[in-house]
């Protein structure tokens, strides 16, 4: 036998040697000695970080004036309006926006959602001046902009730091030890992504971690490294300014059409978490607008599903602008886009959707909704107990027929979920509601104050 094949022969046996003993009682040992000793250099690196960030709450609490940041990547997914307005009013704090891009997908998509979110953002904050709205990026010299020497407190709408650039990442401004509060962009504590995004390792970095509801606490003392040890219960601030959209939207108008949202998501892919139907529904909703010229519509899709239908593996940038262009074309179709869209939601009399946040944050309304069911969701998989909750206050929706069903239910004002729905929504949904800016606001004030 030739040197060659012998050390062939020997790398074969080698390999049927580890596969045959791979699940032998010291290998298994081995295996878990090691998977504890790095668990436990987590825990004692968490531990660090934490006792860091501490100590440098105790230094800015000494401060007269703090700066914080709030990091935004999606206006569509900015829940921090209402704190943000709260510490413009109060002069110990100087707060700014610091639009950064997502640089996780298409060129377009970083231009597009960035200019956009820059500009609504300048828009709406142009009475105390447009300098509360900073550029993460610089398009004239395409560089990022590092700002963790200027602030200090940071929150960011975005937990996924493969989303951003290093300057924009919660461990990097973790590594400048930089206090972090952080309010979800969506409403947690419905899905398999609440319990991902719990397990994330920076999840445990974040000094104040504030939380919807109940369930919110349960998922992190189970699945969080740190077991629910920064979560502090608040409610969801982002629905705090409904209220007052609401109250204006009971004045009475005797002509008013039916207005009804059609709100598909971009999860259109194949994965346990993912539930948008859109592939299944598009030519469903376009003929349900098309013949219904007595209802209004607003056709608000998730920022990220034209992106998401235009690549390649999906329907290409030609047939996604086709099919958006035959949609905006119809007479009776609002499309939305807007950042902010609790005044949408107010002056709207139901919602059909797929969408994971709007499980919850539409039951805030108490008014009629319908959920499009993709073909063998598998909802014990994809949704929490409290999830499932959410979504059985909905009507569902299977088939064309389902949906034709639902639109001459709302017209014949007939809604026999309501009572469970609005039950529901005030006992597990809307916790602190529309106080829960407030709870932030005052939870934040007293632990900068009580640390000096």
């Amino acid at each position: 036998m030739s040197i060659l094949s012998k050390n062939s022969y020997l790398k074969t046996k080698y390999r049927a040697f580890k596969e045959k003993n791979k699940n032998s009682y010291l290998r298994v040992k081995w295996r878990t000695f090691r998977e504890a000793k790095k668990a436990l250099k987590l825990r004692l690196k968490i531990l660090y970080i934490r006792k860091k960030i501490e100590s440098k709450v105790q230094v800015i609490s000494q401060k007269s004036i703090i700066k914080v940041a709030f990091l935004q990547m999606y206006i569509a997914e900015c829940q921090n309006f209402s704190l943000f307005e709260k510490f413009l009013k109060d002069n110990r704090f100087e707060p700014y926006f610091i639009v950064n891009p997502d640089i996780a997908r298409s060129e377009e998509n970083f231009i597009t959602q960035y200019k956009k979110t820059y500009e609504e953002l300048a828009n709406k904050y142009s009475g105390g001046g447009a300098e509360r709205v900073l550029n993460g990026y610089d398009f004239a010299s395409k560089t990022f902009i590092d700002y963790t020497q200027e602030f200090d407190l940071m929150t960011t709408a975005n937990p996924y730091d493969e989303m951003a650039h290093q300057f924009f990442k919660i461990a990097y401004w973790t590594q400048k030890c930089i206090p972090i509060f952080y309010i979800s962009y969506f409403y947690l504590g419905r899905c398999l992504v609440s319990i991902d995004n719990l397990k994330l390792e920076t999840s445990n970095y974040i000094w104040k971690f504030f939380a919807e509801n109940e369930e919110v606490i349960k998922l992190a003392q189970k699945y969080q490294i740190i077991k629910g040890a920064n979560l502090v219960l608040s409610g969801y601030p982002k629905m705090d300014s409904l209220a007052h959209h609401l109250k204006q939207a009971q004045e009475p108008a005797p002509t008013k059409k039916l207005r009804i949202i059609i709100a598909p998501h971009h999860s259109i892919y194949e994965a346990q978490s993912a539930v948008g139907s859109f592939l299944k529904y598009y030519e469903i909703l376009y003929r349900l607008m098309a013949k219904n010229t007595n209802i209004d519509f607003i056709f608000r899709p998730h920022p990220l599903l034209f992106a998401q239908l235009a690549k390649e593996d999906f329907w290409g940038e030609a047939k996604t602008q086709s099919y958006f262009d035959k949609i905006c074309a119809l007479n009776n179709v609002t499309y939305s886009t807007q950042g902010d869209y609790m005044e949408v939601f107010a002056n709207s009399d139901a919602l059909i959707h797929d969408c994971g946040s709007f499980m919850a944050e539409w039951l805030y309304t108490h008014k009629p909704c319908a959920f499009l069911y993709r073909d063998n969701l598998n909802t014990q998989v994809c949704w929490t107990e409290f999830g499932r909750k959410c979504v059985n206050a909905h009507y569902a929706i299977h088939n064309a027929q389902d949906l034709d069903n639902f639109i001459e239910s709302l017209c014949k004002e007939q809604d026999s979920l309501k009572e469970q729905r609005m039950a529901f929504a005030q006992n597990e949904v809307m916790i602190n509601y529309p106080n829960a800016t407030q709870k932030i606001y005052e939870h934040l004030v007293q632990s900068l104050r009580s640390a000096k």
